[in-house]
């Protein structure tokens, strides 16, 4: 027996050094019982389930690392950041929803963002203020710059004092687009700071940068199919690099300046159709019906493809427009020669071209 209890004192010592479970307990108000609450990742999967009663859920489990994980009831979606041992606590019964770690990663967030609200608050307080005085919007914007330096410092700082853990990757998230519009400086950061692909928001505006820098002026097109007006199969190729420039114009019947722009785009098409210019539509993001009505009521006449909303082919995506009308000039050859053409510029530019 006493040769049993030497054997299991190492055990027991070796079982308490390994890695402690997380937990996280939420609490939701009453609309939620008896909904499905999900721990899922930044790609969507589903990593935990649980059943909301009595107006509250529990996760609990191991990670590898820190791992930025979505607590999902229904429409609310709550980013929580989950390390082995935290205890977390998550309350959806206020908007935004609370998370809390006694001081871990949460904690650590949330008194960033603390400082940050702070700012933004007499930020905003010395802005409307100005504008009630009668100071016009650009001189209220040169004033407050250096309040939005100061604001934007402390997203940097809270970046660079975390890049070894999961907080400075979430604040990177939340201004990523406001500070990199450039693939080669995003790249760099991410480099720096550890966790950052853990974080949608900095994948999907790399995902974007790394289309944009493939579709920029100067590159060669990109080809892509849809439909023309019979149904049949059209390219963007059945059109660009064949010897003309070609102005297309990537619109939706819904879309008020898009439809702004069309008499622009008929005017053009009436001065220099022909042999060496063409303007084509590329319908996106629409209905067929509400496409075809569209263009009897624009009195558009040039040529259409017609890109289905069916998952298969995604022009948009592989020209990295987040907006319409985003309307490009394609050289002879099938360089895009400008991009985010529009109005005046737009026939100026056109003309001058075809000189």
């Amino acid at each position: 027996m006493k040769k049993l209890m030497y054997l299991a004192v190492p055990a027991l010592l070796l079982a308490s050094c390994g890695p402690k479970e997380y937990s996280i307990q939420g609490k939701t108000t009453g609309e939620y019982e008896g909904k499905l609450a999900l721990l899922q990742n930044n790609a969507g999967e589903t990593l935990d389930s649980c059943v909301v009663a009595d107006s509250a859920f529990a996760f609990a489990g191991l990670v590898a690392d820190q791992s930025a994980y979505v607590i999902s009831v229904e429409k609310t979606k709550v980013p929580v950041m989950v390390q082995n041992g935290a205890t977390i606590t998550a309350d959806l019964t206020q908007a935004p929803a609370e998370v809390s770690d006694n001081g871990g990663l949460n904690d650590q967030l949330n008194a960033i963002m603390q400082t940050v609200s702070e700012a933004s608050k007499a930020l905003n307080e010395k802005a409307e203020k100005l504008m009630a005085e009668g100071i016009a919007y650009p001189q209220v914007r040169d004033s407050i710059q250096g309040d939005i330096e100061a604001l934007y410092d402390i997203y940097r700082k809270g970046i660079s004092e975390n890049k070894e853990n999961l907080v400075g990757a979430r604040i990177l998230g939340m201004v990523v687009r406001e500070f990199y519009n450039d693939l080669a400086e995003l790249d760099s950061v991410i480099a720096e700071v550890k966790y950052a692909t853990e974080i949608k928001a900095v994948n999907d505006l790399r995902t974007f940068l790394e289309v944009a820098e493939k579709t920029k002026e100067g590159k060669m097109f990109v080809d892509f199919s849809g439909l023309d007006l019979e149904g049949n199969e059209s390219k963007l190729s059945d059109y660009v690099g064949k010897g003309k420039y070609v102005l297309a114009d990537f619109w939706a019947s819904w879309c008020g300046p898009c439809k702004r722009e069309i008499p622009n785009l008929i005017e053009l098409q009436k001065q220099f159709g022909g042999e060496k210019f063409v303007v084509l539509g590329v319908n996106v993001w629409d209905q067929e019906d509400k496409f075809k009505e569209a263009l009897k009521e624009e009195g558009i006449t040039y040529p259409q493809i017609y890109v289905p909303r069916d998952g298969k082919v995604n022009a948009t995506e592989l020209y990295g427009i987040q907006g319409i009308p985003q309307i490009m000039l394609f050289g002879p050859d099938g360089t895009i020669v400008k991009r985010n053409l529009r109005g005046q510029e737009m026939k100026d530019f056109v003309a001058d071209q075809l000189k």
